[in-house]
């Protein structure tokens, strides 16, 4: 990017510059005539010099071109004006000083405007180009930078030098065009006034900018400061469980105290030196009034001065220290702003960037070529090998299986040929193409790279897997008419050197993926996961996701069909008891005492466990059928039987899990309601919070699940009758916060699964979770919503870094989006995804059927997984040993022919 910020202002935005510089000028004569009309009002008007000699009228509004003297002094009246008395031309001289004044301001306002909608747009093209830049880094580069401090510079830092860009050739051409008229002006006037208001105008510019270059000095550092406040803090942030675990939260604390009482320091030292400069400034501004007033009135006494000039010599000063003071403020802006666009750009120049588009497009390779890797050798910040040189070829299409523990060598290998990583020694070449000079453009056609490290960013499941095929640009010109608003948006772009395409078009890249359109690349999803083995995870997912009120109609009958095949099949299969129904009449032993209070679906908190002894509604409920005291009771003994079984065991024991009772408290609080009751006065009321909390127990108490025997049929029967009285009352506000059971509807907000079984699974049946899966799925195959559950699944939100997720799907999206774009060349790192899968070995074989017509590299830990692939390459450390089947001496390692035995060849390697 350009290092000058005013040739980049000046390149970016030349001609909208013109434009207004052309304004200012036109603006100088009506400046200059609001001037001179004061001195007539009060000459001509109100003193009567334009009536001496016995005149009784006036010439008001003449206009004329006159010429100066040199070019022989002739005119040329343009209007020969109105001949008016002494209160006429008054009020015509006033009028003409307000028409002027309305002049000057509607110059004032499209100057601004302008200036501001200029600064704005440079603003906004400043921003993408640093993000642009950004983009062009090297893959390790980017991972270098700290994303707090790089958002921290894109929208803070910048923000302050687009306010200035508008100011940067506008400002001072406008601010010298009204200080220059002002002074002009008085010096025709009177040359000493005139003399007196140059010298303190230029005290004024020499002064002020020598004080303020300490004050320029303490912005830098409030400037670099800040920034490494703002990337210590997300450090800190991203590394905020691990310090919670560690107990160093006082520590880290500490550290960002201190840096705030340096910033804190910096400021201060700065405000001080802010308004010491603005007191000086201020001062000299005031001095010049005492010497108008005393000479100007001295020369007003012996008539050297009429009064009607003294009068306009003092309104032009009046508009003369604000142009000179804000010229000032802008001179500090700029040594200010230059120094931070300069810290800015140094930070995004780097010293290598890499080509994003392919010119002309990307053609792919040839159905055979080779690999070839040239003494390719990586070391880290210091020096160390993190890959000792390796020489080998290989032949395109081909098999490779790169064996090693995690963060060794094979790591390091697979980010080289994936394009990650770019700072190591030696070539990488495909064909006759060196890899690192490749657009990213043309590597991410060809390369499909899956890591280690799961980078997934928020968005649906679906949304993640797709991201790499969003590289089809879509035409600018859109297929319908544009309204208005569209319009200024696309025209907007191009003015601020933005991309217009529009981020709501499709993007997806059908023809590079190999499959005509939308419906096709479902199917090759699908073929993805299947090779993975991921689909079920998608549809127990798709089981989870929740119903919601802008399902269409016509799905939501099919989820009712749905349901009644699911009793269907049970019936069928003599599994009936696999699952208690929400039935009106009857209490569902295997649902919470909550639930079968409730009986309906919970949209939103009102009505949650934590608090529903405190909500009105409920409590009034719960005191008529005079339930609190039976819960409160349920809930003591929940706690003094649980912290009892509790105590001495180790967190992460399975009894916590059985015995979680869905109350949101912790063993702590559990262990602190047990010893309350202990001590507690049974002819004294509890206090409000343990009442409460004791309900809150209470409420998801199941009998089969927690066996404590606290539930009998007259607590039953009452939960009932509170169960019709909580429908029948319920009021008009709380409608839509329960969606109450109907065998015949959806229960909104409710999961798929939830609403397919309409009941609870019954605890303690051995299988019974599994096996009632299987049964829904095959409901729903008969339903025909198989489909529909499965695009459920691919669009549950992945949350931030996949935190949504379950741990085999975050790690198996990187694969999915490696192969969802059919590479010519895939590296996958399947080590951590393996590990959580059941079959390892028959992942591998689906990943080289899928895999046939590509050259593969599996990463992977263990050996004996990729026994049978000929060609491996073996790492311990940062060097490793290549076992092929060629048997060329000392050839260049290359791809075995079928049949032929393997051998062991160490890896060319350099001290």
């Amino acid at each position: 990017m350009e290092t000058n910020l005013f040739r980049y202002v000046w390149e970016k935005s030349r001609g909208e510059q013109i434009i207004v510089l052309l304004i200012i000028l036109a603006s100088i004569p009506f400046y200059w005539a609001s001037f001179d009309v004061p001195k007539r009002i009060v000459n001509d008007a109100i003193q009567g010099n334009a009536f001496k000699d016995g005149k009784t009228t006036a010439t008001l509004l003449d206009f004329g071109l006159h010429l100066p003297s040199f070019l022989g002094g002739g005119s040329v009246t343009l209007f020969e004006g109105f001949q008016v008395g002494q209160f006429g031309l008054l009020l015509g001289l006033s009028g003409y000083f307000l028409f002027l004044v309305l002049i000057n301001g509607a110059f004032k306002y499209v100057i601004n405007v302008r200036k501001g909608i200029l600064g704005e747009r440079m603003l906004r093209r400043m921003r993408y180009d640093l993000f642009s830049q950004l983009m062009r880094f090297r893959p390790e580069e980017i991972r270098a930078v700290k994303p707090a401090e790089v958002a921290s510079m894109i929208k803070d830092e910048v923000e302050p030098i687009g306010g200035f860009v508008g100011d940067a050739f506008i400002q001072p051409v406008f601010l010298l065009t009204q200080a220059l008229t002002a002074l002009v002006f008085i010096m025709v006037q009177s040359v000493w006034l005139g003399s007196i208001a140059l010298v303190i105008v230029l005290a004024q510019a020499i002064i002020v900018p020598i004080l303020r270059r300490e004050q320029l000095r303490l912005g830098r550092e409030r400037q670099i400061a800040s920034r490494q406040l703002a990337g210590r803090i997300g450090e800190i942030v991203d590394a905020g469980p691990t310090i919670q675990a560690h107990g160093a939260t006082t520590y880290v604390q500490s550290d960002i105290s201190g840096r705030l009482g340096r910033l804190f320091d910096i400021r201060y030292a700065l405000y001080k030196r802010k308004f010491a400069v603005k007191f000086i400034n201020n001062l000299l501004a005031q001095i010049t009034p005492f010497f108008f007033y005393a000479i100007g009135g001295f020369f007003a006494l012996q008539g050297r001065l009429d009064i009607g000039q003294l009068v306009a010599v003092i309104a032009a000063y009046r508009d003369l220290p604000p142009p000179i003071k804000e010229l000032i403020d802008w001179d500090q802006q700029r040594n200010d702003v230059t120094i931070k666009y300069e810290q800015v750009i140094a930070q995004f120049n780097a010293d290598d960037t890499i080509q994003l588009d392919e010119p002309g497009g990307v053609e792919r390779l040839p159905a055979t070529g080779e690999i070839r890797l040239d003494s390719v050798q990586m070391l880290d910040n210091r020096g160390q090998p993190l890959l000792l040189p390796l020489s080998a070829r290989l032949a395109r299409p081909g098999l490779v299986a790169v064996v090693g523990p995690q963060g060794g060598g094979r790591d390091v290998l697979g980010r080289i040929l994936g394009r990650q990583a770019m700072s190591y020694s030696g070539r990488v070449m495909i064909d006759s193409a060196p890899l690192a000079r490749m657009s990213v453009e043309r590597a991410s056609h060809l390369i499909g790279y899956a890591g280690s490290e799961t980078e997934i960013i928020a968005g649906t499941i679906r949304d993640n897997i797709l991201l790499p095929l969003k590289r089809r640009r879509p035409s600018i010109r859109p297929d319908g008419k544009l309204s208005a608003s569209e319009h200024r948006q696309f025209v907007e772009s191009i003015r601020s050197g933005n991309t217009p395409l529009l981020f709501e078009a499709d993007w997806t890249d059908y023809e590079g993926a190999g499959v005509a359109d939308e419906a096709e690349l479902a199917a090759r999803l699908r073929a993805v996961l299947d090779v993975l083995g991921c689909a079920e995870d998608v549809y127990e997912l798709g089981l989870d996701g929740k119903v919601t009120a802008s399902l269409r109609e016509d799905a939501k009958a099919q989820i009712v069909d749905a349901r009644r095949a699911v009793a269907e099949e049970l019936a069928g299969s003599k599994l009936t008891g696999l699952i208690t129904p929400f039935d009106p009449e009857q209490y569902n032993a295997n649902a919470t005492i909550a639930e079968n209070l409730i009986f309906g679906a919970r949209t939103g908190p009102r009505f949650a466990n934590e608090t529903l002894l405190f909500e009105p509604y409920a409590h009034a409920i719960l005191k008529a059928e005079s339930l609190v005291e039976p819960l409160v009771e349920v809930g003591s003994r929940i706690a003094g039987t649980v912290a009892e079984i509790f105590a001495g065991l180790p967190h992460g024991h399975a009894l916590f899990e059985r015995y979680s009772f869905g109350s949101g408290l912790d063993f702590d609080r559990l262990a602190e309601l047990a010893a309350l009751l202990e001590k507690h006065d049974m002819r004294g009321p509890l206090d409000a919070v343990a009442e409460r909390d004791l309900v809150a127990l209470a409420l998801g108490y199941i009998e089969p699940k927690h066996r404590l025997n606290l539930l009998d049929e007259r607590l039953q029967r009452r939960l009932l009758r509170a169960r019709a009285s909580f429908k029948r009352h319920l009021p008009a506000d709380a409608a839509e916060d329960v969606d109450f059971y109907d065998p015949e509807k959806v229960m909104l907000g409710a999961s798929l699964r939830d609403n397919l079984m309409f009941g609870r699974i019954g605890h303690g049946i051995a299988d019974a979770r599994k096996k009632v899966a299987m049964i829904v799925r095959k409901a729903l195959a008969r339903a025909g919503l198989d489909g529909d559950l499965y695009r459920i699944g691919l669009n549950t939100d992945s949350g931030l870094r996949g935190r949504f997720l379950p741990t085999r799907l975050k790690l198996a999206v990187p694969l999915a989006q490696a192969l969802i774009k059919a590479p010519q060349i895939a590296i996958l790192d399947v080590g951590a995804f393996l590990a959580t899968s059941p079959e390892p070995e028959q992942v591998i074989a689906r990943l080289r059927a899928y895999c046939a017509e590509m050259t593969l590299f599996l990463l992977v830990g263990d050996t004996h997984l990729v026994n049978d692939i000929p060609v491996r390459i073996v790492f311990n450390g940062p060097a490793g040993t290549i076992e092929s089947g060629d048997e060329a001496g000392d050839e260049p390692f290359a791809a075995p022919a079928p049949g032929r035995g393997a051998r062991s060849k160490p890896m060319e390697a350099r001290p």
